[in-house]
């Protein structure tokens, strides 16, 4: 016979569909986002495991300061094959107004190793062609078939690519960030590379002959090899070793499968976070609905219905709406929410083509996991609330607690006394109010934040960098032995050195030591230095957590020396992580001549130095390249996600709310006969709900903040740089009348829902 308890749920269904809905709406986007990312994420990841072999992509390469000789090449280790990949950097005018608008690396088409991946259109095969990156396309609207000026000449581009050493735009390894804006990767024939104005850098990419397995074999086996080749280099005479850059350590090719990585891990966390938090607005819709229906309950169990049969009919409903929105999630997170995330990914990284793979992880994170979350949560809750006998739920007495007299409240007035005692007995409801309140308030401060802090890094990198412009030189004397001079009156001598950390947050992590000239007007470091007394920058300081006093050990990044400094001071410096010491100093602890330097700053352009002994520039342009990038890759997608985060929060609270007024229906219904007004009956309810709600958005806030900036300090622990979380006070603000502007909708419709209850609630299950 057909279990009579079946034909309730339907009923039950249509009494409470908008909650249902609300809840349905809510899972159904978090799985699909979940799939979404799972799917494009699987995809992506299995698409660049497999490009290693498809495109054959080195397995590390190194920079030298000239050609190698063929002598040099023939007494390179036997246990790796070098490939020549030199490259020529060239300024680029994407709109053709004769201004610089990025740099492009341009290599010759590379045959044999790290080959390129074709997006759209064909490799060049005339003088005047050339296929640049997808990514910087994309990010500069350039298309198949347009012109650009690259180095002074005219080119077509004849094609989009992905080059799979590059799917993160870096242009040197050591960078904070890629920068997919004003930085490109391109190709030409061999004959048009040659025909290029600018420098050769000699690169030289190499494959092992048997690869180390792991990754500690490999890091074992590129310090050594990286030791060899630089006295191999040093040995040649007029050579040396200027970059070596393994595999496994190539920001370039491994930030963006590393990145997916993270969100896929991320989002499956939020996920079941959220649907955990779910579980508990149904377990305790179902906790009141067991309360409302004690004396039904009770003639079931007394009747002959197993407590198990109960569980399982009030577990039906959360189960079979989670089902439901698992099923409609993955529909859309296999096509909407896959494109969505796939666009994203290609809108930041220059990825290789990927195929839609159908992986059983997307399916265990996206269905199987809520479903057993959601029963789990719900059957805990229910069967606690079951264990009492069939008598007791007739009686409708289900309280668990001991205690045998209730709360002793203090001697206030009615209406006071009578809204503490709301607040004890539906403690649970609100408790669960502000965790949820909590959860909305870090992802929107996640989503606040972080606009802010590009912007506060993009206007303060300028006026707080050491000079608007650095020139570092290829040397400080000149072909005929004469140091470099400048008539600039504002420009200085500058000392610099690239060093690695050797423990700490971040091991290898590239330090700038900076030499400065006796009375700088560009370091303002006034203090006598000693020997190796250093100042460090703030940001070093707050990544490694160093106090004055500290001594801290620094080596060189191809030879075996390091170097020891104490911490003297910290210098009111954001731009990077570096140590600051006088000159004199600096040529004595790197054994260099005295009168040494390295090149000149200033906060003018200076235009009388030797361009042929110019090795690089370093300019605002430069500095906030990383912030425009950021900036262009999630800049509008946070707006949008604030947005999102306000929604998300009025729903949570409309259905906490909605539960709290529904467990008090008696209450507020015996207010009404006993004659209480409905803006009298409001000022009990929802003032005090409001009260709660600004308390929780208040410290929530907070606690959002404080969250966003712990993860994002993990985060920066785990990459190169630093930099702090900036949040201004309009924007603590923002956050706060974002979530108090959902309350407010939330606040009307509870009280049209409470004017809504008849008087005739106070007469139903009166003993």
């Amino acid at each position: 016979m057909k279990n009579p308890l079946t034909k309730r749920l339907p009923r039950e269904l249509k009494h409470d569909w908008k909650k249902y809905i609300v809840l349905l709406l809510f899972m159904v986007a978090m799985i699909g986002l979940a799939s979404g990312v799972e799917v494009a994420n699987g995809s992506m990841v299995a698409s660049i495991d497999e490009s290693y072999e498809k495109y054959n992509i080195e397995h590390g390469h190194f920079n030298l300061k000239e050609q190698a000789s063929d002598q040099l090449l023939s007494d390179m280790p036997e246990e790796i094959t070098i490939y020549e990949q030199f490259y020529k950097e060239c300024s680029e005018d994407i709109d053709l107004d004769q201004c610089e608008d990025a740099t492009v690396r341009i290599y010759a088409i590379r045959q044999e190793v790290n080959t390129a991946c074709i997006h759209d259109g064909r490799l060049p095969e005339g003088p005047s062609e050339i296929a640049i990156d997808a990514g910087h396309a994309r990010s500069n609207h350039i298309h198949t078939g347009d012109t650009m000026i690259i180095g002074g000449e005219t080119f077509t581009v004849s094609g989009l690519i992905a080059s799979p050493d590059y799917s993160s735009l870096y242009k040197n390894n050591s960078d904070f960030l890629f920068n997919a804006i004003e930085f490109n990767v391109a190709v030409v024939t061999d004959e048009t590379w040659a025909a290029l104005p600018s420098d050769a850098t000699y690169q030289y990419a190499f494959q092992y002959k048997v690869k180390p397995e792991n990754a500690k074999a490999q890091k074992e086996i590129a310090d050594n090899l990286m030791g060899r080749i630089a006295m191999l280099a040093a040995s040649d005479g007029v050579n040396a070793l200027t970059d070596f850059v393994p595999e496994y350590a190539n920001q370039a090719i491994h930030f963006a499968p590393d990145d997916l990585g993270k969100d896929r891990a991320l989002v499956s966390v939020m996920v079941y976070v959220f649907i955990g938090v779910l579980a508990f607005i149904f377990a305790i819709t179902t906790s009141n609905t067991i309360v409302n229906e004690s004396a039904v309950i009770g003639t079931l169990r007394a009747t002959g219905y197993r407590r198990s049969e109960v569980v399982r009919h009030y577990m039906i409903l959360p189960i079979c709406v989670t089902f439901l929105a698992a099923i409609l999630g993955n529909l859309l997170g296999y096509t909407l929410f896959k494109n969505v995330c796939v666009n994203l990914y290609y809108s930041s990284y220059s990825l290789i083509k990927y195929e839609t793979r159908w992986n059983a992880k997307a399916f265990l994170v996206t269905t199987i996991v809520p479903i057993l979350l959601m029963a789990l949560v719900n059957f805990i809750v229910i069967y606690r609330k079951l264990r009492l006998s069939p008598l007791r739920f007739l009686r409708r007495d289900l309280s668990t607690s001991k205690r045998t007299k209730a709360v002793r409240l203090p001697s206030w007035k009615f209406m006071k006394r009578f809204r503490l005692r709301i607040l004890l007995h539906n403690v649970g409801g609100y408790l669960v109010l502000f965790f949820g309140i909590a959860f909305v308030m870090f992802l929107m401060a996640f989503a606040i934040s972080l606009p802010e802090t590009i912007d506060h890094y993009q206007s303060s990198i300028e006026e707080n960098a050491i000079a608007r412009n650095q020139y570092i030189l290829k040397g400080c004397q000149d072909s005929n032995g004469q140091r470099i001079t400048t008539q600039d009156e504002a420009a200085e001598t500058i000392s610099i050195e690239n060093l690695l950390t050797t423990s700490g947050v971040r091991k290898g992590e590239e330090i700038t030591v900076y030499g400065y000239a006796p009375d700088s007007r560009y370091i303002a470091i006034s203090d006598t230095l000693e020997g190796n007394e250093v100042f460090v920058s703030e940001p070093y300081q707050n990544k490694f957590h160093l106090s004055v006093g500290d001594t801290i050990t620094l080596e060189e990044k191809f030879e075996d020396v390091s170097y020891s400094f104490t911490v003297r001071g910290i210098y009111d410096f954001s731009g990077s992580l570096c140590i600051f010491l006088p000159q004199e100093n600096f040529n004595h602890i790197f054994h260099l001549e005295a009168g040494a330097f390295t090149g000149y700053m200033s906060d003018n352009i200076i235009s009388d130095l030797p361009e042929d002994m110019i090795y690089t520039t370093i300019d605002a342009k430069a500095m906030t390249g990383m912030a425009a990038q950021l900036d262009y890759s999630i800049g509008g997608i946070l707006d949008v996600f604030s947005w999102v985060c306000m929604l998300m929060g009025l729903l949570l609270m409309y259905l906490l709310t909605k539960i709290i007024i529904e467990k008090n229906a008696g209450s507020i219904s015996m207010l009404k006969v006993l004659g209480y007004r409905n803006r009298e009956i409001n000022g009990l309810f929802i003032l005090l709900t409001s009260i709660v709600v600004l308390l929780s958005t208040a410290v929530c806030a907070f606690l959002g903040i404080w969250g966003v900036m712990g993860a994002f300090r993990l985060f920066l622990n785990q990459i190169n740089g630093w930099f702090d979380v900036y949040i201004s006070v309009g924007g603590f603000i923002k956050m706060v009348l974002l979530l108090l502007l959902a309350y407010a909708f939330v606040a009307f419709f509870d009280m049209q829902r409470m004017k809504k209850i008849p008087l005739s609630d106070a007469l139903k299950n009166v003993e």
